[in-house]
């Protein structure tokens, strides 16, 4: 068969058939009448096996030793396998990158220094992620004191209008009610109010938070497992107490809360009370928006 036929019945361009001709891959016989390259059912199967091979983007050396004997298929494709999974770990760690990129003020140096890292570094990646999913975190749900009190949906418009022009932020209230949806840069959330009071005995005063959380955050997820993302989701909201707690106990007071039972009541309180300032701080502090 002429080369025409060869490449319809391999799916080898002619011009990529001449050039495996030239690499050595291909030695088709030749007419002896005219000189013209002829091809065997031998020569379509090969073609096969090579376009198969640069498919999976194995290196036409190694695809030459398969073909000449000099390397069993089951060794190149073991070596290519490796080669695929390292590509597949350095593509992972760009494309969250690239997430992080999208949402975190990054100078050129660092951005540089973790392009060039080593993608197999643990810790880098955690990092990376950490980053993405803070950003997330607060773009997915955050807080704001209004100025003014909110007493019906007209003041709750207000509020979130007052709120959008000090943040210079394109928001857009699409249900006015006291449960209010909106949108900022396209993104839609829902709102709504949350009286706690500031003070202590007869001096303290209710103060509202109004806390807004994006419809549909399943659309707005960064680029990381979800084990690793709800880990890091947690960590991002609780890390301010817990680490006030962990510099409690490393004090050198820290025998006493394990000495006595009075000492274990302590440091049950402190945990206690640890647990409700990370509440407390995300729910009304930590992720403020602009805080």
């Amino acid at each position: 068969m002429n080369i025409k036929q060869a490449e319809e019945l391999s799916g080898v361009s002619r011009q990529n058939i001449r050039f495996y001709e030239k690499q050595g891959l291909l030695t088709p016989a030749r007419n002896p009448d005219n000189d013209y390259r002829t091809y065997s059912q031998a020569d379509i199967e090969r073609l096969k096996w090579i376009r198969a091979l640069r498919t999976l983007d194995m290196p036409l050396e190694e695809v030459k030793k398969v073909l000449l004997g000099g390397m069993s298929l089951a060794q190149a494709a073991a070596d290519q396998q490796k080669r695929l999974e390292a590509q597949t770990k350095k593509l992972e760690a760009a494309i969250r990158l690239c997430g992080v990129l999208q949402s975190t003020p990054m100078d050129v140096d660092a951005c540089l220094a973790d392009m060039e890292a080593e993608p197999a570094g643990y810790f880098r990646q955690w990092r990376l992620d950490y980053l993405a999913v803070s950003r997330a975190e607060h773009k997915r749900v955050f807080t704001f004191t209004p100025e003014e009190g909110i007493t019906n949906p007209r003041e709750f418009t207000a509020a979130l209008l007052a709120f959008a022009e000090k943040e210079g932020l394109d928001l857009v209230v699409t249900g006015e009610s006291m449960y209010p949806t909106f949108t900022i840069d396209g993104i839609e959330y829902t709102a709504w109010r949350d009286y706690h009071r500031v003070g202590g005995g007869g001096l303290s005063v209710p103060v509202a938070t109004v806390h807004c959380e994006m419809t549909h955050p399943e659309d707005y997820l960064p680029p990381v497992p979800e084990k690793r993302r709800r880990a890091l989701a947690v960590l991002n909201a609780c890390w301010p107490g817990v680490l006030l707690l962990a510099l409690f106990l490393m004090s050198r007071d820290r025998g006493y809360l394990f000495e006595s039972w009075q000492g274990l009541v302590l440091l049950l309180a402190i945990v206690v009370l640890t647990g409700a300032g990370c509440y407390l701080g995300w729910r009304f502090h930590w992720n403020e928006r602009g805080k």
